[in-house]
């Protein structure tokens, strides 16, 4: 049996003495840890530190925005098939990734409002929507995204029947360069709730 130590490698490499492995097996660990002074005639070398691993779970800023919009795509898709709340834990999954102030939350608070608002929760998607319109205005955000954010306000309103509100957040919605699809949405739900 021999003591295996970094202590024990270095007395066997002592020129001139000879170490019989009975002898090694005899001196305690206690003994050959206590010696501190490295051979003389030598020159002492630690052994290497353990090699520690790289960390690879560390993502890189084009990982995490990849990862966030793939998390909108998927969330957007099944939006479109009528899956509110496996678009919910998408969307959720994509702001978990976000700064509270980073732009794509207008998105995050856009896309669950309409999850909400598609389920008739108006209550929770107003809130979404109110979120996202404050968001908006701390951030100085004015583009589609914040179009779509008054237009869904819009439809909450009109939901609830209160039709001369809604024509107000329209209005804001069409002021807000909205894309073409919001724009004429928008348009149709004026004519319609201001029709006498």
């Amino acid at each position: 049996m021999q003591t295996k130590g970094p202590m024990t490698r270095n007395l066997r490499r002592i020129p001139g003495i000879a170490f019989p492995a009975l002898l090694t097996a005899l001196l305690s660990p206690w003994c050959l840890s206590s010696c501190a002074t490295p051979p003389l005639d030598e020159e002492y070398v630690a052994p290497p530190p353990e090699a520690a691993e790289e960390d690879n779970t560390a993502d890189t800023p084009k990982q995490v925005t990849d990862s966030i919009e793939a998390h909108f795509r998927k969330a957007d898709k099944l939006l479109a098939e009528e899956n509110g709340a496996e678009a919910i834990l998408e969307l959720q999954e994509a702001a978990r990734r976000l700064d509270p102030n980073d732009p794509r939350m207008l998105r995050y608070h856009e896309r669950l409002g309409s999850v909400y608002l598609t389920e008739n929760n108006i209550t929770a998607a107003k809130e979404s929507y109110t979120r996202a319109i404050k968001l908006s205005k701390d951030i100085g955000e004015q583009n589609e995204t914040v179009a779509d954010v008054y237009a869904g306000m819009g439809l909450c309103l009109v939901k609830e029947r209160n039709k001369a509100y809604a024509a107000k957040f329209f209005r804001k919605a069409l002021t807000l360069n909205p894309s073409e699809g919001t724009r004429k949405a928008v348009e149709s739900e004026l004519r319609r709730i201001e029709k006498p």
